[in-house]
Parts: C-alpha cells; sequence; structure tokens
C-alpha cells in the first residue's frame, strides 16, 4: 500500500485512529537531495540547563519537557524522562526492543511465535495496536489505556510525509518522532535511540558495534577484483523466479560484502519491492550463487531437471536464508541485517571475511536480542547455508 493513498483516508479518521495510520503504513523512498542531519537534543543536557530554551518549567514534576529534532528535522516537544513509548512499525519494533525494552507499551504488530523464542516473555503481552485499514483490527481501545508519551517510527521519509507527520501530530495530540535508519545510518539511529530514552551507554554499545561491522565488511569487500565478484540471484515466490533488483535498499547487504544481484530493473519485469524473471533468462544468467527466501522451493530444486540444469544447484552453492528472529537479509530492511553481514560475507567469500562464524552470530544474538543460542539451536540457524556449505567442502 502506498503512503499517499493512506494519509488521504487517513485524515477524515478520529485522531485516535489517525496515530496508527502514520506509524504502520509503508514508508515513501528516501528524499532525493539525501536524508536529514539527525539532530537531537539529549534529555541529559537540557535537564542540566533549566535556562535554555530547551526547558519547561511548566513540564511534568519528574523532570519537564525538552525538543527533539528528529530526523527529518522535525523539533517535537518531549518528556524529558520517556518511560512509555509506542512502537510505530517492524523496524521500531526491532530497535527500541534492542536498545530498552521495558519504555514499550504496546507493539504496531505483536511478536509471532517465532519472535516469541527471542523475546523476554514480558512483552508477549503487551497490547497490538493493529493496523487502520484492517477490517475491526484495530485495537483504540488499547491505545487509550496505554497512552503514550511518545510514538516513535523507524524508516524512510520524504518532504510530504514530513508535513502530514506534522499535521497529524497537531490533531492527535500526541508526539510522533521519526528516525532514519538506512543501512549506513544505524550506527547513528542507536545513539539517537540511546539519548532519546535514556540509556545512551547502550545506544553507544550498539552503535559502536555496527560501526566495526560495517567498516570492516567495506574494507574486506574493496579487496575483491571486479571480474571475482560473485554473481547472485535471490530467489522468492511459489516458482522461485520472483527476485530484488540490484541497486535498491533490498540489495544493500549484498553489494556491502562484494556481491552482484544478476537482476536489475532493465532485465526483469519490475514489481513493487522487486521484480519477476522467466527461468530462460535465469539459465542465461547461470549465477554463481541462488539464495532463497523462506517458504519458496528450496526443498525442491536439487530433484529438478531445469533448476539442475544451473551451476549453483550442480555446486550445491544455493541457500535458504536465516529468519529468526527477523530476515537476516532484509524485509524488513533494518537492524534486523546486522548478522547478514558476516553471515553472507564469510558464506560467498570464507578465505576473504575470515571469521568464527559460529561465534559471530552467538555475539549478534546476545547483544541485539539478550539470547543466548544453544548448540542446537545455532545448528538449525545455519543448516541450510553455512553448516552446508561446510559439508559440502
Amino acid at each position: 500500500m502506498k503512503q499517499k493513498s493512506i494519509f488521504k483516508k487517513v485524515l477524515c479518521l478520529t485522531p485516535v485512529l489517525l496515530v496508527f495510520a502514520a506509524v504502520s503504513a509503508c514508508r515513501p523512498a528516501a528524499s532525493e537531495t539525501g536524508p536529514a542531519e539527525i539532530e537531537t537534543t539529549a534529555p541529559a543536557k537540557a535537564a542540566a540547563d533549566s535556562t535554555t530554551p530547551e526547558a519547561d518549567a511548566s513540564g511534568p514534576a519528574d523532570g519537564g519537557t525538552f525538543f527533539f529534532t528528529d530526523s527529518t528535522g522535525r523539533e517535537v516537544e518531549l518528556p524529558r524522562v520517556i518511560t512509555k513509548v509506542a512502537s510505530g512499525g517492524s523496524l521500531a519494533n526491532i530497535m527500541i526492543y534492542a536498545v530498552r525494552p521495558d519504555v514499550i507499551v504496546g507493539w504496531s504488530e505483536a511478536p509471532s511465535e517465532t519472535e516469541k523464542k527471542y523475546i523476554d516473555e514480558t512483552y508477549w503481552g503487551l497490547s497490538e495496536y493493529g493496523n487502520f485499514h484492517d477490517d475491526g483490527g484495530f485495537n483504540r481501545e488499547a491505545l487509550m489505556l496505554d497512552a503514550p508519551e511518545v510514538i516513535i517510527d523507524v524508516g524512510q521519509w520524504d518532504e510530504e510525509y514530513k508535513a502530514e507527520l506534522d499535521a497529524l501530530q497537531e490533531q492527535i495530540g500526541i508526539p510522533v518522532v521519526l528516525i532514519e535508519a538506512e543501512l549506513e545510518q544505524t550506527p547513528a539511529a542507536y545513539r539517537t535511540m540511546g539519548e532519546l530514552l535514556g540509556v545512551p551507554e547502550r545506544g553507544e554499545e550498539l552503535a559502536a558495534y555496527c560501526e566495526e561491522l560495517l567498516a570492516d565488511a567495506k574494507e574486506k569487500a574493496a579487496a575483491i577484483p571486479d571480474d571475482a565478484r560473485t554473481t547472485v540471484f535471490y530467489a522468492s515466490g511459489d516458482a522461485g523466479l520472483d527476485t530484488m533488483l540490484s541497486g535498491t535498499i533490498h540489495a544493500q547487504i549484498y553489494e556491502l560484502v562484494g556481491a552482484r544481484l544478476v537482476a536489475d530493473a532493465e532485465n526483469v519485469q519490475v514489481q513493487k519491492g522487486g521484480g519477476s524473471v522467466s527461468m530462460e533468462q535465469l539459465l542465461v544468467w547461470d549465477p554463481d550463487v541462488i539464495m532463497f527466501a523462506q517458504d519458496s522451493i528450496y526443498d525442491q530444486v536439487a530433484g529438478d531437471e531445469t533448476w539442475g540444469a544451473l551451476s549453483a544447484v550442480q555446486n550445491g552453492t544455493f541457500y535458504e536464508i536465516p529468519t529468526e528472529p527477523y530476515n537476516w537479509l532484509g524485509r524488513p530492511p533494518g537492524p534486523n541485517r546486522m548478522v547478514g553481514i558476516r553471515w553472507l560475507g564469510q558464506l560467498l567469500y570464507p578465505e576473504i571475511f575470515d571469521y568464527d562464524i559460529e561465534e559471530e552470530v552467538r555475539e549478534c544474538f546476545r547483544l541485539f536480542y539478550r539470547y543466548e543460542l544453544s548448540d542446537e539451536e545455532l545448528a538449525e540457524l545455519l543448516s541450510r547455508s553455512t553448516l552446508k556449505s561446510r559439508q559440502a567442502q
């Protein structure tokens, strides 16, 4: 669903309903002029200087208010001490939980059974507000009872969306802020989230980890000659012929580690979020590696005569992307991708991305989800990729 059509419907709805139209809808593409610079007025700074414009002596007894400048450049007045946050979407769910879960009062979408495994049981029963366009699925009463102090959205924006956020916030009377978190902006986004939620040390810990991952991947990928870069086809759908396009947000992890997606807008039938190809075209490309989405045809291709004509199938270099608790390479294209950077790099270029990948995955789960993977769980997560690749060697 497109953002613009959503807002035309939203503006005629009730104030509570407006909240979730703003924060649950699909994000528009980023502005062509590039993302806005993130500028924050930290709660600690505002609290230390009550004579600055950020201070508001008439604010709540626990410390007044401060002005926060979100990623769109909007200046929003917030409590200095934030204790109740509503998540504005799947990316916000992931990021807020990683930084400070105890402030979450409700999810835009409750954790799935798979996600619950990695989320503390304390948060399973929080309110699920739903999306305004789901018939009978919007829980207005839950939102009213939870009374969040701020709604935090994470994603992309453009000038039109920025103006709509202002209009919506004025109507609903609840602050709504957006934190942009493209791949390169992930460290800054974690720092901002940490400052906003009063745990700057935690934000810095996550930011520093992401910075190191990104810098290391860039350095290693830069050493790969163009003619030695692995060609990859991403396969999804019932026939395995739906794909993602190079140069898009969904291709960022592949390109970061030095791989090249064979599909682009010039050679596929473009659809929302990707495209579709014919088997004949895939045979012409004959990619080095095929990465299957979960619930596609990974289990079928080894015994299929047509797919068996591809080099990747013959060589066993076809894999299924892990998706617990979220997809490691995207969908959603958010901070869930951090674990995928070293995993994919090591899978495609083990001699360059020379890691103990089991320990790298364990560390990422410890840091972001506060979860200690067992040997059995780790083996299951990697059974259709890293461990399969090693067994074939």
